[in-house]
């Protein structure tokens, strides 16, 4: 689209521009954000209490953002680095994430989101985006004051926002539960809790269900990905996935670790500790991503060596529908 008819587009209404969009298509566009609107709860925050998205004015005032998010985490998570501020500004900066904050009656953070969009293609080959939540963050000073439904509803409003400016269907919310500690069980209810999300099964030959686990990528040179449960709800209300469609997420989340962004040399530089006079890191910083896109790339082919056991679509369960077949 040239520049002139992209400027005559931002002038025009949602529903002026649906007007020049073909009919099935149309129908296809606005099937899928009613869907999207008709599963978001309609949340009354406490008396008191401001959710928002954190948002900013300039340089100086970003960084400061980001310092009240880190000093937040680090205390939500005892002491646990989620992700490091430079990661979380170069995101902010370039509006890769999203961070939505809930605040109590004096400005004090209660509550934070964070959330992205994912593109990925359908066998069409036309474009689809997808939410993946990454976290939800609580200052347990405020335990038993539930705003995760709130933050939810707002991150997805902002996403059917963002899905409509596009004219893009939207199809799944996402997100990767951690495995292997005493927050497994919680960590995933909170996903199921707010967004409705559920694990994924896949059926051996025996009927047997098995769960199509899922790996991030690492976050630093490690070539070992970290083993999660995949959260997924489909925006349409199915309850099973292709295994086409399941590997087209997966590497839509994937394509979010190896952006461009977050491979410059002034990163590279923070994440190794080294002043970036000593090195050509511009060089350096190019090796890296490459090798980083080759670790993630096998990632994505061991685990679509996994999925191809499972006969036919997989299925989405919740923890409770997932223990009732068992009990069976």
């Amino acid at each position: 689209m040239d520049p002139e008819n992209s400027k005559n587009q931002e002038n025009l209404t949602l529903e002026e521009r649906l007007e020049r969009v073909p009919m099935d298509e149309r129908e296809k566009l606005e099937k899928s954000w009613n869907s999207l609107r008709s599963s978001m709860p309609e949340i009354e925050p406490e008396k008191g209490i401001q959710i928002s998205k954190i948002e900013w004015s300039n340089p100086e005032e970003r960084k400061k953002k980001v310092e009240e998010m880190q000093e937040f985490l680090l205390k939500a998570f005892e002491g646990e680095e989620m992700v490091d501020s430079m990661q979380m500004e170069i995101g902010m900066q370039h509006g890769i994430v999203d961070y939505y904050a809930a605040r109590d009656e004096q400005g004090k953070l209660m509550s934070l989101l964070s959330s992205q969009l994912v593109e990925t293609k359908n066998k069409a080959g036309e474009s689809e985006l997808s939410m993946i939540f990454w976290y939800v963050a609580n200052d347990p000073e405020y335990k038993g004051r539930s705003v995760a439904k709130g933050l939810g509803t707002a991150a997805l409003t902002d996403f059917l926002k963002r899905a409509q400016d596009q004219l893009k269907p939207v199809k799944a919310i996402l997100g990767e539960a951690e495995m292997g500690d005493e927050d497994e069980a919680k960590r995933e209810r909170a996903f199921n809790r707010y967004a409705g999300m559920d694990r994924l099964y896949g059926k051996k030959k025996n009927g047997e269900l098995f769960e199509v686990l899922y790996e991030a990528p690492p976050e630093d040179e490690s070539t070992k990905g970290a083993p999660a449960h995949f959260m997924v709800r489909m925006v349409d209300g199915s309850k099973t996935i292709s295994q086409e469609d399941y590997m087209e997420l997966v590497k839509g989340i994937h394509s979010q670790y190896t952006r461009d962004e977050y491979f410059t040399p002034e990163y590279y530089a923070f994440m190794s500790g080294v002043s970036p006079k000593l090195l050509k890191l511009a060089h350096v910083a190019q090796m890296y991503h490459k090798r980083y896109k080759k670790i993630t790339e096998k990632i994505d082919q061991k685990l679509e060596k996994k999925v191809n056991e499972a006969q036919g679509d997989l299925v989405l369960l919740s923890e409770r529908e997932k223990r009732a077949l068992d009990s069976q």
